[in-house]
């Protein structure tokens, strides 16, 4: 099974063993977002081929899943181009214990990114989900991620967002997020 990442354009062209996952509203971190709104999908290779076979133009890439969604209320979808390896390694080597603190466990991390268009082609890629969207928003607002986003800047061509699962994000997780954005230690192109 794959994670599916995509425009949500190509959700009525979703079909087979996929179910959706993530659906709602999205705040950029770390841009641009190379596709229009997206959706997160868990789909079988089978789903995925119908999907391309069914939409041209679309945009979007699937990575190995490592695990089944839960209950978690919000995603965090990142994707980067690793321009430095050596120097990306000590941020793969301690990311996940910071996500694990704030209540994050990956869904899909690394592993083999499948591009689906042209418009970004990652080299990596990660779904963490978290139980709310102040959790994912505290992660990469926090000190303790601080030191490890400095490297993930330096070292790649990222892209970051958070989704909810369905809906809006809480007022306070947006806040918080534009509070960060505002204070220029996020990036953004």
């Amino acid at each position: 099974m794959q994670y599916l990442v995509a425009d949500r354009s190509a959700l009525g062209s979703i079909a087979g063993n996929a179910r959706i996952v993530a659906q709602g509203e999205t705040m950029v971190f770390e841009g641009p977002w190379p596709f229009g709104a997206p959706l997160v999908a868990r789909a079988d290779a089978a789903a995925i081929t119908s999907l391309r076979a069914k939409e041209s133009g679309l945009e979007g890439y699937t990575v190995e899943a490592l695990a089944d969604p839960g209950d978690g209320e919000a995603f965090v979808v990142a994707a980067h181009r690793v321009r430095d390896p050596n120097g990306f390694a000590p941020y793969a080597e301690q990311v996940a214990d910071i996500v694990r603190r704030f209540g994050g466990r990956f869904l899909a991390r690394g592993g083999k990114v499948t591009v689906l268009g042209e418009k970004f082609v990652p080299d990596r890629a990660v779904i963490i989900e978290f139980p709310a969207a102040d959790d994912a928003v505290a992660f990469y607002t926090s000190e303790l991620y601080a030191p490890l986003l400095k490297i993930r800047h330096a070292t790649t061509d990222p892209r970051f967002i958070v989704v909810a699962r369905a809906g809006a994000l809480p007022p306070a997780a947006r806040a918080a997020a534009e509070k960060h954005l505002r204070s220029g230690r996020g990036l953004s192109h």
